[in-house]
């Protein structure tokens, strides 16, 4: 039933949108193309004629922060397939636009990226995935040596996506800050010994911290790090937001917010405030962020500073802990609809394995358990290293973390927005912690039990 409503809600999506579609055609004197309407081009030449597979691939990366390398290399090397990089915007709207163009019979990707487990159960749920296990058979690509069967969620005892980047959350801070409050770089560290350090780092009109409200608020991370496996739910099936570790979370970014050691709840979300514009801008002296923000460290023309940052791993529930908040990600899957899914495997072997390394300097380190990590370091840093401690992040990147798995899905959007807003009321003085605990429990079992009948 789920599936059926999934696809009726697409459809009617589709209905609403306007779909354009063209057809164009070029030569130089020597080639002419044309399509035959499967994903194919005839491609004309002085040598006769050869079939060239078109794919389309769909993905929220900036096409000059990697991809646009990525198909270039692809393609020169690989005539008898081009590919083309169609760049969606990851938000809802975003995600909406590939949604219909996946049911679409005119604009649709042979292979496209979710960016969460949320999108892609949305997506497999509806019937947009195609099963990738005998396609990965014939190609040979072997999935315990590259990423590692348990990093892999499997749905049915299949599998629908691979993912492509090992995302690590950390802390970047202002070196300069923490040298003159006389502290060391956190290596074992607890939210508790964050929320001390940020009191310490925060100077006249400084901030010590900044955590990006309502996304990656902490009780939400806590709860994680308590939980990596599908932290939202109890073993009875039901919410787990009655946990220690959510109420721990509340009062912690509450007391950040009280002892004036971050900017308010509020004044974070109307001005729609980034971690990275806060920290290279002098705003705060400490982010909650990740190798996805490497980009913006090394963006001296936008955000000119005269700082280094150092790395620091995310703070712990409680200390001895290695559970990293970020984890695998850029779920790669093939449209089931497509008609070149052998070809679209073959694309996806060959980043998943060499091609992804043209992501390394623009954040994404690729999921491939045999990367070099010098190298990795090497690339990410490129000619940056006056403005990043390296030793730190190479430190940062070696540990052996564990990641969150979301195997369950069942209302996981409307719990996170539950949980956002039951915060929000604690976080402004509208709502008693013992008020705020009770509902975000009942009103998240509520959305549960509505959805699973």
């Amino acid at each position: 039933m789920r599936k059926s409503m999934l696809l009726m809600m697409l459809v009617g999506v589709l209905a609403l949108s306007t779909i354009l579609s063209a057809c164009s055609s070029s030569g130089n004197g020597k080639t002419n193309t044309g399509s035959n309407g499967s994903g194919t081009k005839e491609q004309t030449t002085e040598n006769g004629t050869d079939k060239v597979v078109k794919l389309k691939i769909w993905g929220g990366v900036p096409e000059e922060s990697g991809p646009g390398d990525v198909v270039a290399n692809w393609n020169a090397n690989n005539p008898g397939i081009q590919v083309e990089y169609v760049r969606y915007v990851n938000d809802d709207s975003g995600n909406t636009k590939l949604d219909t163009a996946l049911i679409s019979s005119t604009d649709a990707p042979d292979i496209f990226i979710s960016y969460g487990e949320t999108y892609f159960n949305r997506r497999m749920h509806a019937g947009m995935t195609a099963s990738m296990d005998e396609l990965i058979q014939k190609t040979g690509f072997d999935v315990e040596a590259v990423i590692g069967e348990d990093n892999v969620i499997k749905h049915d005892g299949q599998i629908f996506y691979l993912p492509a980047m090992k995302q690590i959350a950390m802390v970047l801070m202002n070196q300069s800050a923490l040298t003159s409050a006389g502290e060391e770089l956190p290596v074992d560290w607890t939210w508790d010994d964050y929320v001390a350090l940020a009191g310490k780092l925060t100077t006249g009109n400084v901030f010590g911290s900044f955590i990006e409200a309502p996304g990656e608020i902490l009780p939400k991370i806590l709860l994680t790090l308590s939980q990596p496996q599908d932290s939202y739910y109890d073993a009875d099936g039901l919410s787990s937001f009655g946990s220690a570790a959510v109420e721990k979370g509340m009062q912690l970014q509450k007391q950040l917010y009280d002892e004036k050691s971050m900017i308010s709840w509020p004044e974070s979300i109307s001005n729609n405030l980034k971690p990275y514009s806060e920290l290279f801008t002098g705003q705060a002296n400490m982010i909650l962020g990740g190798t996805h923000l490497m980009r913006y460290v090394k963006n001296t023309e936008e955000f000119p500073r005269d700082f280094k940052v150092a790395f620091a791993p995310n703070p712990q529930f409680e200390k001895g802990g290695n559970v990293n908040i970020a984890g695998f990600n850029d779920l790669m899957s093939i449209n089931s609809k497509s008609a070149n899914k052998e070809e679209a495997m073959s694309f996806i072997s060959w980043y998943l394995t060499e091609g992804n390394t043209a992501m390394i300097p623009g954040g994404r380190i690729p999921t491939n358990k045999q990367a070099d990590m010098d190298k990795l370091v090497e690339l990410f840093v490129g000619e940056a290293e006056d403005l990043i401690d390296v030793e730190s992040l190479k430190q940062v990147l070696s540990i052996d973390y564990v990641f969150p798995k979301q195997v369950k899905s069942v209302a996981y959007a409307e719990l996170t927005k539950i949980l956002s807003e039951e915060s929000e009321k604690y976080m402004m003085n509208a709502q008693p912690l013992d008020k705020t605990m009770e509902r975000v429990k009942a009103r998240a079992d509520q959305a549960i039990q509505a959805e699973s009948k």
